[in-house]
């Protein structure tokens, strides 16, 4: 009676406006988390409270885990504008649903989208201003999100005006630029810039460009003017799942030991217990009840049999594997992107936290529906059924509070290829214990050693494309089965290159060696272990293993400008 009196009485008084709208320019990056909003409107008298979900679908079947927004308020005939933060691995449909009972709920079907390929540029716009004769892509205020997982592809912001902002979107911001943003400060007509207070306050530096963490601020008297992207004609396809090879990577690691032979074996005299040995028993006792005891008695016995040597590997026990890539937010926080295998000995409905700031969690597939449910923003929660001696993966995004190292670029000499390119860090800062540590500029990969407190290149470097063979690191089970077993060192460290590629956003080799990487920008990877900050939450075993790849982007224009080399 409670929830029959509740202020939602009639479902289909929540309408969908409009049509739903991918990131800023209504195009999705592959492999990555996007920006997906929808505005609501409660088309009635009364008050409307329900939940809403958003499905992804693979034709009419539901895959991965549904995203939950609970609890949505509309006041009567009020509008609501409603983000997710969606992890598309394919191009595939999505389903928004809304109501308290499964079976009764309203639905409203989004099409595909569009891929992207390349970075984005936007101008944010005063309230109502025009876009017309405008270079960039105009968007408003309350479009720019309340997280930076989902800004990764934006490169410019142009802004004329202090934006209403929530503190979760300015601080989204602040993480953008931090991690390497460009922003474009435009005067008004009297020659007046935005200033800006509290959070941002640090964006009223009077200098005409000065740098902001990785990212850079330039003050312009007049409308900055870009050239439109020219319209990309047959995108590529991407040959190479990011997160399908690491998952199957990282699942490796744990996948119970089975004694294979033994199983066979006792399979083989399973069924020749069955038939013919209780069909020949039956014929010579001719009693049906001895017969159908040794039935019942051959299943019990070899079904306790089949349970005790299947389910033993090789000491196995609940763990979680993980690659994390990290990239640099405002001082104290960074922007994390996390590939996790977990797996148990219990089967069970397991529930996984992540208490950063704005997290988003799901299974990070689009290949098979799974049973469970994702809470996105402001913590992240996965709820999934996980049976015994199995897997789930999981994939994560969020600003997760760390205080990690910040490099500096010392030295920078370029003539064609890196002559020299030197690292250090702020005074009163150390370097952690680190793995590995590569530089990439272009289509050529640099091996940073450690000399002194400073990272130098070593040689002049070699094709990125040797690093990145995608017909070696696309896991196959059939080539592993004829080799022996890695140790799960050498498997975080061979994952390391489809991280990288993710990273780089090259999918496939033609990206690499069309020269669709700029060469304007360096880009510089330093792996750790996996630190106890960005350990997964929740009814899970502590013993969690892994790696940590700090990502840092340099302008070289920047660079070269400061140091003046």
């Amino acid at each position: 009676m409670s929830l029959l009196s509740s202020p939602c009485t009639a479902k289909a008084e929540l309408q969908v406006e409009g049509k739903p709208k991918w990131n800023f320019d209504n195009q999705v990056e592959i492999e990555e988390h996007n920006l997906l909003t929808v505005e609501v409107f409660n088309n009635s008298e009364k008050p409307w409270q329900g939940d809403v979900w958003l499905k992804p679908l693979l034709g009419f079947q539901g895959v991965d885990v549904p995203l939950w927004q609970q609890d949505l308020f509309l006041e009567p005939y009020g509008k609501r504008q409603i983000q997710f933060y969606v992890f598309i691995p394919s191009l595939s449909e999505f389903k928004l649903e809304w109501g308290r009972f499964p079976r009764s709920r309203d639905s409203f079907d989004i099409d595909s989208p569009r891929r992207r390929n390349g970075p984005l540029k936007i101008e944010l716009l005063k309230e109502g201003a025009s876009s017309k004769g405008r270079s960039l892509l105009a968007a408003s205020d309350d479009e720019f999100p309340s997280s930076a997982i989902v800004l990764k592809s934006l490169d410019t912001v142009v802004l004329d005006h202090v934006p209403r902002w929530q503190e979760p979107q300015a601080r989204a911001f602040k993480d953008w630029i931090y991690q390497g943003g460009k922003l474009f400060l435009v005067a008004d007509s009297a020659g007046e810039y935005p200033e800006f207070s509290q959070l941002l306050a640090e964006l009223n530096e009077p200098s005409s460009s000065f740098p902001v963490g990785y990212g850079s601020v330039t003050r312009s008297l007049k409308p900055v003017q870009f050239e439109k992207p020219s319209q990309i004609q047959n995108l590529k396809t991407n040959n190479l799942s990011t997160s399908a090879t690491l998952f199957s990577q990282l699942r490796s690691i744990t996948t119970p030991d089975h004694n294979w032979a033994l199983i066979y074996f006792l399979s083989i005299i399973y069924l020749l217990i069955l038939f013919p040995g209780c069909w020949l028993l039956g014929r010579k006792k001719g009693d049906f009840r001895i017969t159908y005891g040794v039935i019942l008695l051959t299943v019990g016995l070899f079904s306790f049999g089949f349970h005790s040597i299947g389910k033993r590997g090789y000491g196995e026990e609940t763990t979680i594997n993980c690659m994390t890539i990290v990239r640099p937010g405002a001082p104290g926080r960074w922007i994390a992107k996390q590939w996790m295998n977990l797996f148990v000995t219990s089967g069970g409905t397991y529930q996984i936290d992540f208490e950063d700031d704005s997290s988003i969690v799901s299974t990070g597939q689009h290949s098979e529906s799974v049973r469970g449910f994702a809470i996105n923003q402001p913590v992240g929660i996965l709820s999934s059924a996980v049976p015994s001696f199995s897997n789930r993966t999981v994939l994560h995004a969020g600003v997760v509070k760390h205080e990690g190292f910040r490099p500096e670029v010392r030295k920078l000499k370029f003539q064609e290829t890196l002559k020299e390119f030197e690292l250090a860090l702020p005074s009163g800062s150390s370097w952690p214990e680190i793995s590995q540590s590569v530089a990439i500029l272009g289509d050529r990969l640099y091996q940073l050693k450690r000399i002194d407190e400073t990272y130098q290149i070593q040689g002049s470097g070699k094709p990125l494309s040797q690093y990145l063979d995608y017909e070696s690191l696309r896991f196959n089970p059939f080539r592993r089965r004829n080799s022996p077993r890695e140790e799960s060192d050498e498997t975080f460290d061979k994952v390391l290159w489809p991280v990288i590629a993710n990273d780089l956003g090259v999918l496939n080799e033609d990206e690499i060696l069309n020269g669709d990487l700029k060469n304007s920008q360096v880009h510089v990877y330093f792996t750790t272990d996996l630190h106890k900050d960005f350990f997964a939450k929740g009814e899970i075993s502590p013993q969690q293993r892994g790696r940590v790849i700090y990502a840092f982007r340099f302008d070289m224009n920047d660079v070269m400008n400061e140091s003046q080399d």
